[in-house]
């Protein structure tokens, strides 16, 4: 298992964070918590499942996504996965 900090952009409510929320756990193996306030979703992952679909998973429901693996911090503007 892979844990990833996921900073979300795009929500502009709770219920965006759930609805963020569920569609992750809906992945295969995937435990996620989304936190609207703080705009981060802390992901648990299969290892073989991959960020790019996590965070295609995210992007599927209108919001932005990107990680650092590890890290409490986005990278700056413009290293985003896609």
């Amino acid at each position: 298992m892979t844990t990833y900090t996921l900073w979300i952009t795009g929500m502009t409510c709770d219920h965006c964070a759930r609805t963020a929320e569920e569609a992750l756990n809906a992945l295969p193996g995937v435990k996620a918590q989304v936190s609207y306030e703080e705009g981060i979703a802390r992901v648990t992952a299969p290892e073989d499942l991959g960020i790019e679909r996590v965070i295609e998973r995210v992007e599927a429901k209108g919001f932005k996504a990107n990680f650092r693996k590890g890290t409490a911090r986005p990278e700056p503007s413009g290293s985003q996965l896609k």
